[in-house]
């Protein structure tokens, strides 16, 4: 026996030196473990569906209770409503009209109404003109119910009393009233009494279970009739469970006493119209033989799944021995080994994955080799990725939002103002943007990590030199093999990018302002043009059109200076060089070189154009002698430097001075004087027009320094 179990020991030292480290369960106790995973959801599943079950049925049996109740209680409603519709046909007796009381008395005893009730009328004030109890003529006491009589007088409608004990009879009874009109007065009241047993007959006639309790409730709660004891309990109050429950609603149900002491589940219903009630009681002891089954079939349910876990113990044992002699030939493979044990272990699966181990050992060996293989592609790769992300210099970062996490390439570091190897947190990434940006990256990073959906954002940030940098950041979503969630992105640093953005942004700022400064003078020249038609003026169009062209040409002069303005001598030659001669002697220009901005450019050369037609037209360059001398100088005053423009006609027609002034003096004038500041003085000389124009030098140069040479060479 000694070296039996000695034996036994060294097999099972054997086997725990071959189990790995940290594993400290066996297959047997898998298998314990699946036969209890299988029991256990069964066991659990089955109680929750006989739960489910008995708790359905419990409902089911709650609502046809409670159906049965309101059911009831309407048929009070239409008992009560029948004995009213009743009195209400007898109070259109004619015989009651004519006031043939004896007549009207026969007519009641044949409605049928009189047994076991009986029907009595009354004056308003109480006084009883017969009752079908006794025969008609005989003096009876006034009544002792005013109250009511007096209630049906004012509202004359039908009253229903609760249960009482009428004075005369001693009975409990139930009054029924309603008022008889004639001629618009309450002449009589018509009254029908009731006893308890109407209601109880109703009760009878349902054929209520005999354990069962139901009862007919007044407005009072008071008891009118009941299944079970009505002897002993009508007229008395309901039990204070169902007071309380009719109180705080018209239908429910509740657990509840009744008034023997019996704990009873009872369904109530309160009738619409007459506000009677229907009390349904049924006790516990019943409602508990469907929870009795269900606990029933649940003992049989578990026995089965005894005897099936006492099956799969012996099963388990049959599976754990091959199972054994398959770990002994994985041991032998995994130190290199050589399996080739012939023995069967008798389950056809397993002899299977024994031959499967032979072939297992070649496989691995191949595998390796692929696997080395596939690591090389993978470097190849990632170094490819590094190449792209460099070539585009894009930044990579990983976050993981669990942990705060921030891993970053170089590059992305770099990005952010950082050297290759310092250090660079999330909270450094915080900290290094803009005041203005965080709440903005805050935002949109919550809205990824929340919709899971991609991140992209741009915010400012500001080096450790104090620069500050535009960062385009992009992201995405990963699920890593552990389950763990990051985000996962890319870096860029799009500050040129934004600055070129932000450079458009302006010129298209500056392009809208340039154009309706334009537009405001087109629709000076049209309205001026407007007057002049209107004054059959045959050629303001032609005018009109040559004025436009004018300014066509000088925004012309703009764009090849890119709207920086231009210098006024090439202002001057864009206007007059079409009337030049070849010789070039027609037309000088003399003066320093001024650069105009681009408002004093249009202006300008809208004044130069209105004098170069009237000189076309009637000047002195209408006729081939006539000569032009255009002189400008910069003007040294006392506080403001001003730019002053000489225009001289000789050689043309005699001038005459116009009546009116013409439209190109108004156009001078709005163009000159309103928008540059500046003063118009035309002389109409005989010789020759001659025009001054001045205007200050800070409203039309842009080149201060080139108009400060310019005085001083120029300045008289």
């Amino acid at each position: 026996m000694a070296g039996r179990r000695s034996a036994v020991q060294v097999r099972a030292g054997q086997a725990d030196r071959g189990r790995p480290a940290g594993a400290r369960t066996s297959l047997r106790q898998v298998l314990w473990g699946l036969v209890f995973v299988l029991a256990l959801p069964t066991i659990l599943v089955a109680a929750a569906g006989l739960y489910s079950g008995y708790r359905a049925e419990q409902q089911a049996i709650d609502l046809r209770m409670q159906e049965t109740a309101r059911a009831l209680s309407l048929l009070l409603d239409r008992e009560i409503e029948k004995s009213v519709v009743a009195l209400q046909v007898l109070a259109q007796s004619s015989s009651l009209a004519r006031g043939d009381l004896a007549e009207f008395y026969q007519q009641t005893k044949n409605t049928g109404l009189a047994d076991p009730s009986w029907i009595a009328l009354f004056e308003p004030g109480g006084r009883v003109l017969f009752n079908t109890r006794v025969p008609f003529g005989v003096t009876l006491p006034n009544s002792n119910r005013p109250d009511a009589l007096r209630l049906v007088q004012e509202t004359r409608k039908p009253h229903v009393s609760d249960l009482y004990v009428g004075s005369l009879t001693g009975q409990r009874l139930i009054t029924i009233d309603v008022p008889v009109i004639l001629d618009e007065q309450v002449a009589y009241i018509l009254s029908l009494a009731i006893t308890p047993d109407v209601f109880q007959t109703i009760i009878r006639d349902q054929r209520i279970d005999s354990g069962w309790n139901a009862a007919v409730l007044d407005r009072s709660r008071t008891i009118v009739a009941r299944s079970r004891s009505p002897e002993r309990f009508v007229g008395q109050s309901a039990s204070p469970y169902v007071q309380e429950a009719l109180a705080a609603s018209r239908e429910g149900l509740l657990q509840s006493v009744t008034l023997e002491g019996i704990p009873v589940r009872t369904y109530f219903s309160q009738s619409p119209a007459y506000g009677w009630s229907f009390v349904l009681s049924i006790p516990e002891t019943e409602l508990a033989r469907s929870a009795q089954r269900s606990l029933f079939w649940l003992a049989v349910l578990g026995a089965v799944i005894l005897v099936g876990i006492l099956l799969a113990v012996l099963l388990s044992c049959a599976i754990a021995k091959p199972v054994d002699q398959l770990v002994a030939a994985a041991q032998t493979l995994g130190r290199g080994g050589e399996v080739s044990d012939p023995t069967t272990t008798r389950v056809l699966e397993f002899d299977t994955i024994k031959k499967a181990l032979v072939e297992a050992a070649s496989g691995i060996r191949r595998h390796r080799r692929e696997r080395e293989e596939v690591l090389a592609h993978m470097a190849e790769s990632e170094a490819r990725l590094r190449l792209a992300l460099t070539a585009g210099h894009l930044g990579s970062w990983e976050y993981v939002p669990s942990t705060c996490a921030f891993t970053t390439s170089a590059l992305c570091r770099a990005n952010f103002g950082r050297d290759a190897d310092e250090p660079f947190t999330y909270a450094d990434l915080i900290a290094s943007i803009h005041p203005d940006d965080r709440a903005t990256q805050a935002e949109a990073l919550a809205k990824a990590l929340a919709t899971r959906a991609d991140l992209h954002v741009d915010y400012r940030v500001i080096w450790p030199d104090g620069t500050e940098h535009w960062i385009r950041i992009s992201g995405r979503m990963r699920t890593g093999p552990d389950g763990q969630v990051s985000m996962v992105g890319v870096s860029q640093d799009v500050t040129e990018r934004r600055l070129v953005e932000e450079r458009q942004a302006l010129l298209l700022h500056e392009l809208n302002h340039r154009v309706k400064n334009t537009l405001a003078t087109v629709q000076s020249v049209a309205s001026l043009t407007r007057r002049s038609a209107e004054s059959n003026d045959p050629a303001a169009w032609s005018a009109f059109m040559d004025r436009l062209h004018g300014m066509a040409k000088t925004h012309d002069l703009l764009t090849a200076t890119q709207w920086q303005g231009a210098l006024l001598e090439d202002v001057l030659r864009n206007e007059l060089e079409p009337y030049q001669d070849g010789m070039r002697q027609r037309i000088r220009l003399r003066g320093p070189r001024i650069n105009l901005q681009p408002g004093a450019v249009l202006a300008l050369g809208l004044a130069v154009h209105e004098l170069a037609t009237n000189a076309v037209k009637y000047g002195s360059l209408s006729v081939p002698d006539g000569k032009l001398h255009v002189m400008w100088a910069v003007t040294a005053g006392s506080n403001h430097p001003a730019l002053l423009v000489e225009w001289v006609e000789s050689g043309g027609p005699t001038v005459k001075k116009p009546e009116r002034q013409g439209f190109g003096s108004k156009l001078i004038q709005r163009g000159l004087a309103q928008q540059l500041g500046g003063e118009i003085k035309l002389d109409f000389a005989p010789a020759g027009i001659r025009c001054v124009i001045t205007f200050p030098l800070s409203t039309i140069t842009t080149d201060q320094g080139d108009a400060g040479e310019a005085r001083e060479r120029y300045a008289s």
